[in-house]
């Protein structure tokens, strides 16, 4: 099982340009648990938000979440 701990993984995982079926197939594959939000993915556990434009990605954001 792939495991991700911080952003650095996710590249690999999904690199720039990726479609967005490809990306879901890749997480889902690596058993990480994620929201499609449409043009917007969200990978809690990594805190990490994948953005598409044109159903590529665009870029990635790391999540600053308040307890």
């Amino acid at each position: 099982m792939f495991t991700l701990d911080n952003i650095h993984g996710l590249p690999q995982l999904c690199p720039t340009h990726s479609s967005i079926a490809f990306c879901l197939n890749q997480l889902r594959q690596a058993h990480i648990v994620f929201f499609n939000l449409g043009n917007i993915i969200i990978c809690p556990e990594q805190k990490i938000m994948m953005i598409f434009k044109e159903k590529y990605l665009s870029h990635m954001e790391k999540i600053y979440l308040f307890p």
